[in-house]
């Protein structure tokens, strides 16, 4: 079933036993406009206004996961009482909770060599941006050209495939990225169900994001909430989905509508 667009289909309303929501949000591609250096990432008065809003309720919760540290989540969004998710949920912290998955730091010395080999081997290629984190690298190339694109992929793989411990790591792609994480069980989807299972609410879970990396809490989410895609997809199994990310402050408007006529 191809997603529908939310605004057109979604008779989203808080019945059926729900008393809130308990809201997933992705930050790249969602709540911010992809840039081409990711530093330059800004949250928008409005849209901070939305969560502000939407944070203070006592119907509703937020957490924000992403790709990035948590470090820098919360030195972007700066919104007291809510959950930020790093590095694709393996550190977590919100209010009074602190989560570090157990399993993050296994394999960290194989991990640490080779992103020192793929910093040595692809800075100098031109449009490669490498981000160094606590628990991997996410090395960008949306600056780069065709040529240049094609050179650091290559150069990536081969260095991956030079690993003489390959099953410390996974690569995850998305938009333009790649990411090498330790090789854990562990997702977005994941994390969500660990958040759900952890704030013991009786809110309605419900996803919003943009990318690869998403489509695990849209799975799991499926059948027990809702779920929101940033950009038409046949490939997503999200429910519904925003035409770009520019609708998602009118998204987050309706949502903190609804929430207001619960208070």
């Amino acid at each position: 079933m191809q997603p529908q667009y939310f605004f057109e289909n979604s008779d989203l309303k808080l019945e059926s036993g729900f008393r809130g929501f308990s809201l997933f949000l992705d930050f790249d591609g969602t709540l911010v406009p992809i840039q081409n250096d990711p530093k330059k990432c800004v949250l928008s008065p409005g849209m901070k206004g939305y969560l502000e809003a939407i944070s203070l309720s006592r119907n509703a919760s937020i957490a924000i996961l992403s790709g990035r540290t948590v470090n820098d989540i919360k030195r972007r969004v700066q919104i007291q009482g809510i959950y930020y998710g790093g590095n694709h949920g393996l550190e977590i912290t919100g209010p009074s909770f602190r989560y570090v998955h157990p399993d993050a730091l296994i394999g960290k010395q194989a991990i640490d060599k080779i992103c020192r080999k793929i910093e040595k081997r692809i800075c100098n290629i031109e449009g490669a941006l490498i981000e160094k984190k606590k628990f991997g690298l996410t090395l960008h190339y949306r600056m780069a050209s065709k040529d240049c694109t094609a050179l650091i992929k290559r150069t990536f793989y081969k260095i991956i495939a030079e690993s003489p411990d390959p099953q410390a790591f996974s690569v995850l792609r998305g938009k333009k990225v790649l990411e090498l994480v330790p090789r854990i069980q562990w997702d977005k989807g994941k994390a969500v169900l660990f958040l759900l299972q952890s704030q013991k609410n009786n809110y309605l879970p419900l996803y919003v994001g943009d990318d690869i990396t998403d489509e695990k809490a849209f799975e799991v989410l499926r059948e027990i909430g809702l779920t929101v895609r940033i950009g038409k997809s046949k490939k997503s199994v999200a429910q519904y989905f925003l035409k770009g990310q520019w609708e998602v402050s009118r998204f987050l408007r309706h949502i903190n509508n609804l929430i207001q006529e619960k208070d």
